[in-house]
């Protein structure tokens, strides 16, 4: 590999000119530079290789057959270097891989899903695998490629990720039809009368954004309940008078349940997409943001 070192792309290019022009004038336009450099760029190309290479004749320039024989090997290598700093192209019809996506229950419910099925219909061959993300070594998973992109909340970003915001995410409280609370004005008080379901990523935690907001306004409310899944939540208050605070997007859709507007300011966050700087330049990777980030504007605007 040590003979590697001393060989320059751009004489490669220029003896290539050379042997296709035959020609050091036309070799030069070609290059885009004045004659005297190609000549000095074969003089150093005969130094190089040991060897005169071409041969000045009646006929303009006569390749030696060092020369010849170097023809075929230059143009293949030139030809595999353009290749290699070529952008990648690709058609998402033809693509094939399996898309690693990481998040919270409520973000692959709320993006993670609609994303994998808008992906379905421009790239069939393309899979979507869905990870949970919480207690994850988040940078260290997106920087193996064990993900490939992660939904969550801009708190939790860390400085090393690129990311990208999606939307800002609000509460909302639910409660089950005909729910005795429906009937009663609807303030602090009345809100902080009512025994809560806490979704909790980790589980254990009683208490949330909606008790730091209560806690600025010197209230405070019961959680009875503190579970890991969304999913749970439903059941839990179809069946029960307790109440949930829960982010907006993922309770909208739900009409087997009464949505409330927090009778005070409860702070919402951004939700956001974040990924590895490895896949920043990456043009597929480039795509599946791309798609997440229409998916996010079509839950947005619905």
């Amino acid at each position: 590999m040590k003979e590697l070192n001393h060989l320059d792309l751009n004489l490669l290019k220029a003896l290539n000119a050379l042997l296709e022009e035959r020609n050091v004038s036309r070799a030069a336009e070609r290059l885009a530079l004045t004659q005297p450099a190609v000549s000095a760029m074969l003089n150093r190309l005969r130094h190089r290789f040991n060897d005169p290479l071409f041969i000045r004749s009646s006929h303009g320039m006569l390749p030696t057959n060092r020369a010849l024989a170097l023809q075929a090997p230059v143009k293949l290598i030139l030809e595999n270097i353009s290749a290699l700093v070529k952008p990648i192209e690709f058609k998402p019809e033809e693509l094939k891989y399996t898309f690693k996506l990481a998040g919270t229950e409520n973000g692959i419910r709320t993006l993670g899903v609609p994303f994998a099925l808008k992906i379905a219909k421009l790239a069939s061959d393309v899979k979507v695998a869905f990870f949970p993300i919480q207690g994850q070594p988040l940078e260290e998973r997106l920087l193996t490629g064990e993900w490939d992109l992660a939904i969550l909340g801009e708190q939790e970003l860390t400085e090393n990720l690129y990311y990208q915001r999606l939307f800002s995410e609000t509460y909302t409280c639910a409660v089950r039809h005909n729910h005795p609370v429906l009937k009663q004005e609807w303030t602090v008080e009345t809100f902080c009368q009512l025994e809560f379901v806490l979704v909790a990523y980790n589980g254990g935690h009683f208490a949330g954004a909606t008790d730091t907001a209560l806690e600025r306004l010197g209230k405070k409310r019961k959680v009875k309940i503190s579970v890991g899944h969304f999913s749970l939540l439903p059941d839990l208050l179809k069946q029960t008078d307790y109440a949930t605070v829960a982010p907006s997007h993922f309770l909208r859709s739900r009409n087997d349940l009464v949505l409330l507007e927090p009778p005070f300011v409860i702070e919402g966050y951004q939700k956001a997409m974040a990924w590895h700087a490895r896949a920043n330049h990456d043009p597929i990777q480039q795509w599946f943001r791309q798609i997440m980030a229409d998916v996010a504007e079509e839950v947005k605007n619905p």
